[in-house]
């Protein structure tokens, strides 16, 4: 399966622009978005690849339901990480005037600094978000920062992401994921929280929103209990846009957004879908479903 990432700025900006001409209210979250991309996209050529692994040892991490960063340290330049931070701090605020003037220091604090720096991502290396926010309020960051710990950890996770990404794609190039049957990441272990029906043949996708990787689940089955009673699964949509779907489960309450690429006849990006389906989620939770955890968004 080609995996799409990184995807073209030009590309995105058309899919935003699409997503703009039937809702405005998108526009600054986008802008957002797309400031954090073009860091991303700049610094992925000078990250270095650190999974060493053959092609029978990744296999043999997939057959044993066992995501490759479990016990596999990826390594991080932790001064190319307070780069990445210190960029992805300034385009947010670039895009976003009203976020905190104390943004643009985060970088400064003391966790951040020579001395912690490592310590701190060898901490947080496996966290999700709930976990990694909690850490952050624990060792009192927000306090320190004067900044919420959502959007301290958003940003460190924007920081993260290129590092990620660039080891998911050396390790695609090894072996694909066809093996893999989680609703976790099999590259960093993060929870799917977006999926899509491919294009060319329906099958379902599902992405994960930190290091991009993709891979097929099985479309009647829910991905988070593992339920294949088709009575308690079902799926709905906004009349007039068949293409953006909630699929839910009644066994375990949780739903899965989730965009059909046929339907649209063109693959979409899990990315941009994700901000510009935020309705569907408010729709979801006012039916009592959860999702699979919390989205890193920034509000």
């Amino acid at each position: 399966m080609e995996c799409y990432y990184p995807p073209s700025m030009d590309r995105v900006i058309k899919e935003v622009e699409f997503h703009l001409e039937k809702n405005k209210n998108l526009a600054q979250i986008f802008e957002v978005y797309k400031g954090i991309l073009a860091v991303q996209l700049d610094i992925l050529d000078k990250i270095k690849t650190s999974v060493n692994l053959s092609e029978e040892e990744l296999k043999e991490y997939f057959r044993n339901k066992k995501y490759l960063m479990a016990d596999q340290k990826i390594e991080i330049d932790s001064e190319l990480f307070r780069k990445i931070l210190q960029s992805v701090c300034k385009a947010i605020k670039e895009a976003s005037p009203e976020a905190p003037v104390s943004l643009l220091r985060l970088s400064e604090a003391e966790v951040f600094n020579e001395e912690n720096i490592q310590e701190f991502l060898r901490q947080i290396a496996l966290y999700n978000k709930q976990e990694l926010e909690s850490f952050i309020e624990e060792k009192e960051i927000d306090k320190k920062t004067g900044l919420d710990s959502e959007i301290i950890a958003f940003v460190i996770f924007m920081s993260l992401s290129p590092f990620y990404s660039v080891n998911m794609k050396e390790v695609r190039g090894k072996v694909d994921f066809s093996s893999w049957r989680q609703s976790y990441c099999p590259v960093c272990g993060q929870t799917a929280v977006i999926a899509k029906h491919r294009n060319e043949d329906g099958a379902r996708v599902l992405e994960c929103w930190l290091c991009h990787a993709e891979w097929v689940y099985p479309r009647m089955e829910c991905p988070y209990c593992n339920n294949n009673d088709q009575k308690k699964l079902r799926f709905f949509y906004v009349t007039g846009d068949k293409a953006r779907q909630v699929h839910v489960c009644e066994q375990c309450k949780r739903y899965l957004k989730t965009i059909d690429s046929k339907i649209m006849e063109k693959d979409a990006l899990l990315d941009i879908e994700a901000i510009a389906t935020s309705y569907l989620d408010e729709l979801a939770k006012k039916e009592g479903y959860k999702p699979p955890i919390e989205m890193v968004v920034l509000n």
